[in-house]
C-alpha cells in the first residue's frame, strides 16, 4: 500500500520541481516544508551501500514509518530547489585553468551525454528481452573502456548500482544538459584563447555556461543525489574566470538561482547560435587578415620601385580598403591608419574613388592634422626637387591660398619653407559651408596662387574657379597630399606657364 502511495506522490513532486524552477516564493515555502517534515523524522541507523551509491527505494521495512520512506524524496526536492548537494565529496574539486584540462572536461561531458542515452537504451532493451550477451554487454564494455581512457571519468549513470528512474525520458534530459555544458566549455575555450578578446561575446558565453551547469546540477541532483564532479569543475572554472576577466555573471551561479533542465533543447540551440556567431566572426577575421596582407603587399611594391606606374597597385589597395570598411571595420581603425599614414600624400587621383576608401583617407587626414608632431613623411619622390625649386622662384615672398582638408601644422610649415612663402592661408572646409568665405582671401593682392585640395574639399571646382577668374588668380587642383613635392608637381604642370609669364611681365621695365 505504501509503495502505491509513494508512486502516486512522485508526479506531484515533479510538478513541485517544475513550479519551483520559476517561482521564488514557492521555493521558499517548499524549503520550509522540507525542514518541518525533516524535524519529525528520526533517522534510523543505516549501513552504507557496498557500492557507495544510494540504493533505490523499496518497500518500507518493518517498523519504518511512511515519513522515513518519503525522507529521501523530500531531501531530493530540497536539494533540487535549494541547490544543496547531498553527500558532497570531501576531496577538493580540481580546478581547470589550462587549455588541456578544458579539453578533457569537454570530452568527459560529451561521453557522459552518450552514457546517459545508452543508459536509457539499455533499460529499454532489458525490458524488451533483447539478448544481453550479443547486444547489451558489448556496448557496456565499449563505453566503459572509453570512460577509463579519460582521466577521472566516472559514468555514474551506467553503474549497476545507480537508481533507475521509472521515466526513462529523464535520461534524455540528463544527456541534453551534458551536451549543453560540453558545448559551453568548447565555446569558452575558443573565446579565452582568442586575442584580442571579444568581451561582449565572452560575457554572453559565460552566462550561457552558467545556465548550462546550473541545469545539469539540478537534473543530476534529482537522478543521482550525488554531485557530478565535472559539473563542479565547470562551476569553479567559471567562477575563477569571472574574477580573472572581471566580468559579472548575473545569473545561475548561486544555489537558489537554478536553471530548468527540461529546457535543454532551447538552451542548446542558443549555444549553437553563439557557435555560429563565433564561426562568422572567425571567418570575418580571416577575410580581414587576407585584405590587410594584400594592402601590405601592394604598398611594398610601391615603395620598392617608386619610378614605375603603380595605378594597379593603388586601385587594388583602394578596393581592399573599401571591402574592409564595408565588412564592418571602422574607417578610423588604428591598424589601417598606421599602414596608410606614411603614404597618404602619395595616393594618386582616382577617376572614381571608392566611398569607403575616401572615408578612411579623411579619417587619416584628420588624425594627421590633430597631431602636435609630424608622424608622416612629408617629402615625396626626389625627382620633384627641381620642381620645388622652380615653384620657390615663382612664389617667393608671396602668399598662397589652400582650400580644403584639415590644416596640418607641419605640412603648412614645410610648404612655407620649401616655397619661401610670405603666408599660407589654409581654409578648412566643412559641409554646407558657404563658398563666399573664400572670396576675401582670393582677392588679396599678395595672393599669387589658389590651391584646391579636391580630395578633402566639399566644394566643387566651379565655385572656387569663379572667384579665381574674377580676381585673375591661377587655380591648381590638388588631387593628392600636401608634401612640397606633390604640390610643386601639380603647380608646374597645371599653371607653370602662366606663373612664368606673370613673373616675366613683373620683371619687365
Amino acid at each position: 500500500m505504501s509503495c502505491d502511495l509513494l508512486s502516486a506522490c512522485k508526479p506531484l513532486i515533479e510538478r513541485f520541481q517544475a513550479l519551483a524552477a520559476t517561482d521564488a516564493e514557492f521555493r521558499a515555502q517548499l524549503r520550509e516544508l522540507g525542514r518541518a517534515v525533516a524535524a519529525l523524522i528520526v533517522e534510523p541507523e543505516q549501513q552504507p551501500a557496498a557500492s557507495g551509491q544510494p540504493e533505490a527505494p523499496g518497500p518500507p521495512a518493518p517498523g519504518e514509518s511512511l515519513a522515513d520512506k518519503l525522507a529521501p524524496l523530500l531531501e531530493a526536492v530540497s536539494g533540487h530547489v535549494g541547490g544543496a548537494y547531498l553527500n558532497a565529496p570531501s576531496a577538493p574539486v580540481p580546478r581547470t585553468d589550462k587549455e588541456e584540462n578544458l579539453t578533457l572536461l569537454e570530452d568527459r561531458l560529451r561521453l557522459k551525454a552518450e552514457g546517459a542515452r545508452w543508459a536509457a537504451t539499455r533499460q529499454r532493451w532489458l525490458r524488451a528481452d533483447v539478448d544481453y550477451r550479443t547486444e547489451i554487454e558489448p556496448r557496456d564494455r565499449d563505453i566503459i573502456a572509453r570512460a577509463k581512457a579519460l582521466p577521472e571519468c566516472f559514468l555514474w549513470m551506467c553503474h549497476p548500482d545507480h537508481p533507475i528512474p521509472d521515466d526513462l525520458s529523464q535520461y534524455e534530459i540528463l544527456a541534453g544538459c551534458f551536451d549543453a555544458a560540453a558545448l559551453a566549455v568548447n565555446l569558452l575555450r575558443t573565446l579565452t584563447d582568442s586575442s584580442p578578446r571579444d568581451t561582449d561575446t565572452l560575457a554572453e558565453a559565460m552566462l550561457l555556461a552558467a545556465e548550462a551547469q546550473s541545469a545539469l546540477r539540478v537534473i543530476v541532483g534529482f537522478l543521482n543525489r550525488n554531485p557530478d564532479r565535472d559539473q563542479l569543475r565547470l562551476f569553479h572554472w567559471l567562477r575563477n574566470l569571472a574574477a580573472k576577466v572581471k566580468i559579472l555573471i548575473p545569473r545561475y551561479m548561486r544555489q537558489e538561482d537554478i536553471a530548468d533542465p527540461v529546457a535543454w533543447p532551447e538552451r542548446l540551440e542558443r549555444l549553437r547560435q553563439l557557435e555560429r556567431k563565433l564561426k562568422d566572426l572567425k571567418d570575418r577575421d580571416k577575410a580581414r587578415r587576407s585584405l590587410f596582407n594584400r594592402i601590405r603587399y601592394h604598398l611594398k611594391l610601391i615603395r620598392a620601385n617608386p619610378e614605375r606606374d603603380h595605378a594597379h597597385d593603388w586601385q587594388t589597395i583602394a578596393r581592399c580598403v573599401d571591402e574592409l570598411v564595408a565588412g564592418g571595420l571602422p574607417p578610423s581603425n588604428v591598424e589601417l591608419r598606421e599602414l596608410l599614414l606614411p603614404v597618404i600624400d602619395d595616393v594618386p587621383d582616382f577617376e572614381s574613388v571608392p566611398k569607403n576608401f575616401e572615408l578612411v583617407l579623411r579619417e587619416i587626414d584628420r588624425y594627421a592634422a590633430s597631431r602636435p608632431t609630424r608622424l608622416e613623411p612629408l617629402g615625396g619622390n626626389e625627382r620633384n626637387n627641381g620642381e620645388v625649386r622652380e615653384v620657390a622662384e615663382l612664389l617667393r615672398g608671396r602668399a598662397l591660398v589652400m582650400i580644403g582638408g584639415d590644416r596640418r601644422p607641419y605640412a603648412e610649415q614645410a610648404l612655407l619653407d620649401a616655397f619661401g612663402l610670405s603666408e599660407l592661408i589654409w581654409i578648412e572646409t566643412r559641409e554646407h559651408q558657404t563658398h563666399a568665405v573664400f572670396e576675401p582671401h582670393v582677392a588679396r593682392p599678395d595672393v599669387a596662387l589658389v590651391v584646391l585640395a579636391i580630395r578633402w574639399s566639399s566644394h566643387g571646382f566651379g565655385e572656387v574657379k569663379s572667384f579665381c577668374d574674377k580676381y585673375n588668380k591661377p587655380l591648381v587642383r590638388l588631387p593628392a597630399g600636401y608634401s612640397p613635392n606633390q604640390v610643386a608637381f601639380h603647380i608646374v604642370n597645371q599653371v607653370g606657364d602662366r606663373l612664368r609669364q606673370s613673373a616675366t611681365l613683373t620683371e619687365s621695365p
